[in-house]
């Protein structure tokens, strides 16, 4: 395809009205860029597409041969590594643009005003398959994004269960989780005095199965083990968009309520859903983005 071309053919090309002008225009456009990842990301997608199917095919090499617990591990991690190609299709056909880039902090980001994501990620599959989770829980209602100062940040929809959920696909891709966590002052003790202080592996756990991966150990994670959890202070309840207001601003009120506190939550009626409040929140001042 010669895209200079055909874009000048239609610019002057004499048609009956704008529209069909700009309905060849949109045409040129989803030709020329088939999905809607990055083109200096598509490789790295592609690779983990190519990666997601080669794992499928190893997992039910081993199934045919495995039984009890294992068996049922395997199950588990095949029906996330399906589910997850699905979401990469989500991902593709969706109306924003996504770019993959590498950072010693992995994250999600979303920023509204150019309905652009970018997904940080270190360098490794693992943790991009994992951060992917999340654009597609924020493709499909799961999450909604704040932006405070140009600073965007995961909204209050935002909850301990979607970090369960890119854990659990983490898993999914690996096989094993080792996650650094957060302890306290007696589980601290207790582990020096049983291996000593030059122990490398206190406050890190190893998961090997996926009935291992629950809320209580996901919300220890933490850089250090002398430090808080990561995700101490985001929702421990369950929300979605769909949630009532009243849900979403009581789950958020503890710990994330001085950080939003500039949305004005108290004009909201908190019996209708939340995405009702987004509605006519960002009619007014957008900072709050959500896909619905």
């Amino acid at each position: 395809m010669n895209y200079i071309r055909e874009l000048k053919d239609i610019l002057t090309s004499d048609y009956s009205n704008t529209r069909r002008k700009q309905q060849k225009l949109d045409d040129l456009a989803r030709n020329s860029y088939p999905t809607r990842i990055h083109p200096n990301s598509q490789g790295t997608f592609d690779l983990l597409k190519r990666k997601v199917k080669d794992k499928i095919k190893q997992l039910e090499e081993k199934l045919v041969n495995a039984s009890g617990a294992d068996q049922k591990d395997l199950e588990a991690r095949l029906k996330e590594l399906k589910d997850a190609q699905k979401e990469f299709k989500k991902i593709e056909e969706s109306s924003t643009m996504y770019s993959l880039s590498i950072d010693k902090y992995p994250r999600f980001e979303y920023f509204g005003e150019n309905n652009e994501g970018t997904v940080y990620y270190d360098g490794t599959l693992r943790f991009l398959i994992n951060e992917l989770k999340h654009v597609f829980q924020f493709e499909t209602g799961k999450l909604e994004f704040l932006e405070i100062g140009n600073v965007p940040l995961p909204g209050l929809t935002y909850d301990i269960y979607d970090e369960l959920a890119t854990y659990k696909r983490q898993y999914a891709f690996d096989g094993m989780l080792k996650l650094n966590i957060s302890l306290s002052e007696d589980d601290i003790s207790t582990g020096l005095k049983k291996v000593g202080t030059g122990n490398k592996n206190l406050g890190t756990v190893e998961l090997k199965k996926m009935k291992d991966i629950k809320v209580a150990v996901i919300i220890k994670i933490s850089d250090s083990f002398v430090k808080e959890g990561l995700y101490q202070r985001i929702s421990q309840k369950e929300l979605n968009i769909y949630s009532s207001a009243k849900d979403v601003f009581n789950a958020n009120k503890q710990n994330r309520f001085e950080r939003i506190k500039n949305i004005s939550l108290g004009s909201a009626e908190k019996k209708k859903p939340y995405l009702e409040y987004i509605k006519v929140y960002i009619k007014q001042k957008p900072i709050i983005y959500a896909k619905y």
